[in-house]
């Protein structure tokens, strides 16, 4: 199955954001249907942690090495490199993580975690990241409904905002009951390819609008301009257009520029909702000259 396969469960809601964009406190879920698609998103979360001084933990499928976790997402730069041997990234098992115990209990999985992320604090990094292949609940031979009960009941790791935590679903591997209600129940879900653009369209009587999430670039333009033509044509003459960007991870100056064309050909007040970076390229590009145009920054929003 390619990673096509893992893109249902990325319904790009309010819960949706790109692998980028994750951070300290998080619980994220993540599906996918292809080793390639895998990979992607480890060496993307891999390098956000990094760039963000946290320490990351990788747990994956018991047979991944060392040496291929480091080919697999080009860690022989000097960079990564440079963090492997401080013990800033770090490849584990949950059998290692559990260990000298050799059978799950959540409690035993918690405390184990809560430790680690500790010693990272103590040891300098602003916070730990984990990303959790499920392989090994086969692995280990663990009861699912044990596994799916400590997916419910993890939300205490969260609250210091020293720990995160991405859950990697197969979905060749899974049920899609197990898949839906793990999507459901994490409170944040990842797009489901690294460079993937997601939209989400409403109309209300605040007016017609779009979010957008993932990367708008000249990979994904064609999709992006379609989102906008779309929220237009559901817009009536001087009924509120409202576009939300700040769940995009990449903003692309074609993009941009699809965007304040198209808002300068409609009468309707338009609103961008978007991040002061995104703001920066809009207004180098013109918006200041598109009347109908606002532009609302969120605050702590610098991508």
């Amino acid at each position: 199955m390619s990673t096509s396969g893992a893109e249902r469960w990325a319904t790009a809601d309010i819960r949706t954001i790109p692998v980028q964009r994750f951070r300290p406190g998080q619980h994220g879920f993540a599906a996918y249907g292809s080793d390639c698609g895998q990979w992607d998103v480890v060496s993307a979360f891999v390098r956000q942690g990094l760039a963000l001084s946290e320490k990351v933990l990788v747990i994956l499928h018991p047979s991944v090495t060392e040496e291929e976790l480091l080919d697999r997402i080009d860690g022989h730069t000097p960079a990564l490199e440079a963090a492997w041997r401080r013990g800033q990234l770090g490849l584990s098992s949950m059998r290692a993580l559990i260990a000298p115990h050799h059978g799950f209990t959540a409690a035993r999985q918690w405390d184990r975690l809560a430790e680690e992320s500790a010693l990272a604090v103590r040891e300098g990094y602003t916070a730990m990241r984990a990303y959790i292949d499920m392989a090994w609940v086969d692995d280990l031979g663990t009861n699912l409904n044990d596994v799916m009960q400590r997916e419910r009941s993890a939300q205490h790791l969260f609250t210091g905002r020293t720990y995160s935590e991405l859950c990697a679903y197969d979905d060749r591997s899974f049920t899609d009951e197990v898949l839906t209600e793990m999507h459901r129940t994490h409170p944040v879900n990842l797009l489901a390819a690294v460079g993937a653009l997601r939209a989400v369209h409403h109309h209300g009587g605040n007016g017609a609008g779009v979010r957008l999430t993932g990367e708008a670039d000249i990979a994904t333009q064609d999709e992006f301009l379609r989102a906008l033509q779309t929220t237009l044509g559901r817009t009536t003459p001087g009924q509120p257009l409202n576009i939300d960007l700040a769940s995009l991870h990449f903003l692309g100056a074609g993009c941009a520029a699809d965007l304040l064309r198209l808002s300068a050909s409609v009468s309707s007040p338009t609103t961008v909702r978007c991040t002061s970076v995104q703001a920066r390229v809009l207004h180098r590009l013109g918006a200041g000259s598109v009347r109908s145009l606002a532009l609302v920054v969120e605050e702590g929003t610098g991508c």
